[in-house]
């Protein structure tokens, strides 16, 4: 087994961008976009192994990336956690990750009635409704005697796709900090791993971690000189605010941090972060709150978008990559249709034999495995199987029409 972390449930989660089992229980990894080789069945958010396996997360632009933090569950999962989870399944993004304080302990390592059930009833709630799901671990995720968090998730992970690499860290190891404080406090091992990562390729680098950056960067600021420029943005909690910053100190003064704690009980407005990344090596983020709707067959889609908010909590109007996944025979489409803030969009799909023409009222991309189109792809990723995934740009009333070989699962 490699790549996949075994949950007590039995299930699995992915902690890299390839993994390989030996059979078993369901897998959550999305299949749509994922490039699965062995027998297995395919679902919305998992897969099921029905032999050794080994699945490669799609390298291929554009993707998304949703981001909620500070949910402090409990016995039972609170509703606005609920509702949170909500925006973000509607929005569908490839990647998602919860940026700590899961549940809610002291928060000052100084005891508490922790219990492991409070991972799995978050756990739960979101395996079926987000796709590809990562935890990041915060200081209220661990408590003396309470280190349920890792029967969850790993402490430090990262992966690839396509030109961005992704690295988890924590910012409050039990070896470093000091009991009755919730100051970050990385170890000296963690800072090393964290330089390791940073150097070790050219790859653009997406820090996530619970602790915003000028909290903690100080404790290693020979890690940030050395990397610095090879940082495109970083994304945390801790604080129940939203806030972005860049910097103030010199050593992370230019990298984007985009600190999002609003799924805490006590705070107005509750957002989620949402990001598209591009082949071009950007970044794209808003911050996105209710009434996102999504409607539809597999030949035609409504979407509306959710409505959207500036750093200034005020707000503002906004692009948001939604994305749906249509299946099509065997084929399943990812489609990132891009909306302006609460507008209605709609996408048509059309089916001739081993084509399908897709469209719509807004710009969109289209992508998938062994989807071909006469047109240059916006991006393209051959899988070490020899498996084609191609993405294509469709402009607002333009028709892509495609060419549907092999299958996805």
């Amino acid at each position: 087994m490699a790549g996949a972390f075994k949950l007590p449930t039995g299930e699995y989660r992915f902690t890299q961008e390839h993994l390989s089992l030996d059979g078993g229980p369901r897998v959550y990894i999305d299949p749509s976009i994922w490039c699965v080789h062995g027998e297995h069945e395919a679902f919305d958010r998992y897969i099921v192994p029905r032999s050794n396996i080994t699945a490669h997360l799609a390298q291929i632009h554009p993707f998304t990336l949703g981001w909620i933090s500070d949910l402090h569950s409990g016995p039972r999962v609170p509703d606005h956690v609920k509702e949170q989870i909500e925006v973000l399944s509607l929005c569908n993004p490839t990647i998602t990750a919860f940026g700590g304080d899961i549940v809610s302990g002291s928060g000052e390592y100084l005891g508490s009635g922790l219990e492991d059930g409070w991972f799995q009833g978050v756990w739960d709630y979101a395996k079926d409704r987000l796709s590809n799901n990562l935890w990041v671990k915060g200081n209220h995720d661990i408590d003396p005697n309470r280190y349920f968090y890792y029967n969850w998730s790993e402490r430090l992970w990262s992966f690839k796709i396509g030109r961005f690499k992704f690295i988890g860290f924590d910012g409050y190891n039990e070896q470093a900090l000091c009991p009755g404080s919730c100051q970050p406090c990385p170890s000296l091992p963690d800072i090393i791993w964290l330089d390791r990562r940073l150097q070790e390729d050219d790859l653009e680098k997406v820090l996530l971690v619970h602790q915003p950056l000028d909290q903690w960067c100080i404790y290693c600021p020979w890690v940030f000189k050395r990397s610095k420029e090879k940082i495109v943005c970083a994304y945390s909690g801790h604080s129940h605010d939203i806030i972005y910053t860049e910097g103030p100190f010199e050593e992370i003064s230019g990298i984007p941090n985009y600190i999002n704690g609003t799924c805490s009980e006590e705070v107005e407005p509750k957002v989620a972060t949402l990001t598209m990344f591009t082949k071009e090596g950007k970044e794209r983020t808003v911050l996105v709150g209710g009434g996102v709707e999504v409607k539809g067959t597999s030949d035609e889609l409504k979407i509306t978008a959710p409505s959207t908010v500036g750093w200034d909590k005020e707000k503002v109007r906004s692009t948001v990559p939604i994305r749906s996944v249509v299946r099509t025979e065997e084929h399943r489409l990812n489609i990132i249709l891009l909306l302006p803030s609460e507008a209605v969009g709609s996408v048509h799909l059309r089916r001739k034999g081993r084509n399908v023409e897709v469209s719509g009222d807004a710009e969109m991309y289209v992508l998938g495995k062994e989807i071909h189109s006469k047109r240059t792809p916006y991006d393209s990723w051959r899988c070490p199987c020899g498996a084609v995934w191609n993405s294509y740009y469709v402009a607002p009333g333009d028709v892509l029409v495609c060419n549907l070989r092999g299958g996805s699962g």
